[in-house]
């Protein structure tokens, strides 16, 4: 492979150019090897670093819905992620209409406390703060990318959603379902207003 594209994968990429993997290998090193140092403490030291006294069929199970709901989400924000790049086209349906970048925030709010509950691990509690900050660091690089190839559609798509958190979805959303039930109550109110009108004639 040549020097060039190899830098490239790795997210050495110059603000115009960037492969499908975007910083995805960088972020996934730094979170990688976050874990493994903490799980290793935690397996060298598990008196002192295991989390005890929290029933382990409860962090489990807690532990399984979020990895499950994790892979579940990146999944669906990879495939519309790898539509959208062979069409050249930005996504922003299915889960980029919820947050910009579905695929870390699938990591860094679900999969990995997910991982850390599943190892019960004190160490790993840091994984999450890690894969954040390793996210905040580089994700620029991504967002610059999207604004120079995509101009100002990306412009407008950040305006109107969030990097990582789906803040603003869920005021949408909330928003709608308030005004589908003023909808409804408004409509029903009508609906009494015309039969008394009408016993009344």
């Amino acid at each position: 492979m040549p020097t060039e594209k190899r830098m490239m994968c790795f997210g050495f990429c110059k603000p115009n150019r960037m492969t499908r993997c975007g910083i995805g290998p960088r972020f996934s090193i730094i979170t990688v090897i976050s874990g493994v140092l903490a799980w290793w403490l935690t397996h060298r030291y598990p008196g002192l670093f295991a989390i005890r006294g929290i029933s382990f069929w409860l962090l489990t199970s807690l532990a399984s819905v979020l990895v499950f709901v994790g892979m579940v989400v990146y999944i669906l924000a990879l495939r519309r992620f790898n539509q959208g790049y062979r069409q050249g086209q930005l996504a922003t349906q299915g889960p980029f209409a919820a947050v910009r970048h579905p695929i870390y925030a699938a990591w860094i709010l679900l999969i990995c406390p997910g991982v850390v509950l599943f190892f019960r691990s004190w160490p790993m509690l840091i994984l999450p703060a890690v894969a954040y900050i390793s996210f905040k660091a580089s994700i620029h690089r991504e967002d610059r990318y999207l604004e120079d190839r995509f101009g100002q559609s990306y412009l407008d798509y950040r305006a109107r959603t969030n990097e990582l958190f789906p803040v603003q979805f869920f005021k949408r959303i909330t928003k709608r379902l308030i005004n589908m039930q003023y909808y409804k109550t408004i409509t029903h109110k009508r609906k009494e207003q015309n039969e008394d009108h009408r016993h009344k004639l």
